[in-house]
């Protein structure tokens, strides 16, 4: 079984994180909000039983989607649940009171990434070099740019970043290699770039965090060029270990994890937004991998 966010930090990052309060900053729940993909009403339905008060998770009676129904606003996420505060926080909560576990799993995770050469990062860069090659890239949620700075040259690298400090940083060094960072909201983010710009999108570990899924892929279907692909990765809802450890399975995250997508809500919003699936095999959804994998296309233009 693998876990979210499996790879070992750079230093840069944790010295970043470092920085972070110890404090858990105190976060409002928003408004009741419909179901992301399908704009279904499940007000009256009963919570799922993974709620954490006072985050309320509902699963969608028409689509079948799990999301958090009342999460936090844009504003939240942009300062006190930043990648840079957060991170420190979500390691610590999830070893509290599990300390056998990751005493089993640490070391094999290490044996886990040497077996297959190389981590995470090893399978964007391959995922990359497959479905985009060259050309604009644009990574939404870029974070530290740290995926970006390590593609080939061939490629130049954008990034869109709801963080201000770390739009910021990461904008430096996109714009040494002929790119840059806009510090928003993805949404909001995907509209400042022109029709047709990219020849390709990556949405790693993020689309979990959007509360307008549907809305951001039909916002890169825009800005993607016909025939342009983009790279998917999400916490797989439907994994064995979600169903073996429950509410501490390591998917959870409150509150910004806002959808907890399964195989075929996945593909469901991927596809009625338009795009072609091009590579969502069974190894790319294991039923004992927390992650899934997905690409798809933009339609050529007619």
């Amino acid at each position: 079984m693998t876990t979210l966010h499996d790879e070992p930090v750079s230093d840069t990052d944790a010295l970043m994180a470092s920085k972070a309060s110890n404090r858990a900053p105190v976060i409002v729940p928003g408004p009741h909000r419909d179901c992301p993909i399908c704009d279904t009403d499940n007000a009256n339905g009963e919570p799922v039983r993974y709620s954490r008060d006072p985050w309320q998770l509902k699963q969608c009676r028409d689509c079948g989607l799990v999301y958090l129904e009342n999460p936090p606003g844009y504003e939240a996420l942009s300062v006190d649940l930043a990648w840079e505060k957060s991170y420190t926080m979500e390691m610590q909560r999830r070893r509290k009171g599990h300390r056998l576990h990751y005493l089993i799993s640490d070391p094999l995770k290490r044996v886990r990434v040497l077996f297959r050469g190389g981590g995470v990062r090893r399978k964007e860069q391959a995922w990359i070099a497959r479905h985009v090659g060259s050309g604009r890239l644009l990574d939404v949620g870029c974070g530290t740019g740290r995926t970006l700075m390590e593609l080939p040259k061939s490629i130049i690298p954008y990034g869109i970043e709801i963080s201000e400090h770390l739009a910021a940083e990461t904008n430096k060094l996109c714009r040494s290699r002929g790119g840059y960072v806009v510090e928003n909201n993805a949404v909001d983010g995907m509209g400042q770039f022109e029709a047709d710009f990219f020849d390709g999108m990556m949405l790693r570990a993020f689309l979990e965090h959007e509360t307008q899924p549907r809305l951001l892929l039909e916002a890169a279907q825009h800005a993607l060029a016909p025939k342009g692909r983009i790279i998917i990765k999400v916490p797989n809802y439907s994994s064995v270990n979600r169903v073996v450890r429950g509410g501490n399975w390591c998917g959870f995250r409150f509150p910004d994890h806002v959808n907890y997508f399964t195989p075929e809500t996945l593909r469901r919003v991927v596809e009625m937004t338009g795009f072609r699936v091009t590579q969502f095999g069974v190894l790319d959804r294991f039923p004992f991998n927390d992650n899934m994998w997905l690409a798809a296309e933009k339609p050529a233009a007619r």
